[in-house]
């Protein structure tokens, strides 16, 4: 953050101009399988500068869409399912693994930030992703309920603290969150939690947080979607770790890109 003072004799509004620093990203680039046959070769998207895990920054390529099959129909497993997918490397050779509920935020917002057409197609991408037809779509995020009080991991393993649940299951978010709320909010999502609001409203609006009561006890999966009514739904609560669904997929440039079968485009 960054004050400019104005010399004595105006007015005290205007001693200071608090000026927010913008932030900037590299842009979104298309990754392409140079195997494909067809016009469309488009394999998934490159985000530069990613913190995709704890302390890791690098480059990313996010799926084109949800993770498809061999016969390329969209792939629906549970928690232990995508798990066992990500190290499985003859069903994975593109080595895709989930990302977590911060991450996901994190690349929904990026796509939003910029108005490439590069990024108009990215953030559509996202919009069919969360498309009231589409099962909501698997994080990498889990939450250990005990009697009001939730431990969260990203990554399926990663320890991300603990929270508080909030007293009411079922609220839509507004600007004037309780610190109850925002707290659930920031050990779900991360750093960006204060723009879930304004983010995930793009794909749906209200946005709405689900948690269980204060005296469940047992294991949930954070999911992401949009319900029947248009309202995008934050659910850390109505799916179990054995309910199937759909994800999005995440691989490192750095692996992927390492031999010549797959290439970067500006367009």
């Amino acid at each position: 953050m960054i004050e400019r003072f104005r010399p004595a004799g105006h007015k005290a509004q205007e001693l200071s101009e608090i000026v927010l620093l913008k932030e900037t990203f590299k842009p979104i680039q298309r990754v392409i399988d140079t195997t494909i046959e067809g016009e469309d070769k488009t394999i998934g998207y490159l985000y530069h500068d990613v913190e995709y895990k704890k302390d890791c920054v690098g480059s990313i390529i996010l799926s084109k869409g949800l993770l498809c099959g061999v016969d390329g129909s969209t792939r629906y497993m549970k928690t232990s399912g995508w798990q066992t997918y990500e190290g499985n490397k003859k069903e994975n050779p593109q080595e895709w693994f989930i990302p977590s509920g911060p991450l996901t935020l994190e690349l929904c917002y990026r796509s939003q930030l910029n108005t490439t057409p590069l990024s108009r197609e990215v953030q559509a991408t996202w919009h069919k992703t969360f498309n009231p037809e589409e099962w909501w779509s698997q994080t990498s995020t889990l939450l250990q309920y005990t009697n009001g009080v939730a431990r969260m991991y990203h990554d399926w393993t990663t320890n991300a603290g603990i929270a508080p649940v909030p007293e009411d299951n079922l609220l839509d978010l507004t600007d004037g969150n309780t610190p109850c709320v925002n707290q659930f909010l920031r050990t779900i999502l991360g750093k960006r939690s204060s723009t879930a609001q304004q983010v995930f409203g793009q794909y749906g609006s209200p946005v709405r947080l689900w948690t269980p009561h204060n005296t469940f006890t047992g294991e949930r999966a954070l999911v992401l979607g949009v319900s029947d009514d248009d309202r995008f739904d934050i659910d850390a609560n109505g799916y179990g770790i054995n309910d199937s669904r759909p994800a999005r997929g995440i691989a490192l440039a750095k692996k992927l890109l390492a031999g010549k079968r797959y290439e970067v485009r500006d367009v």
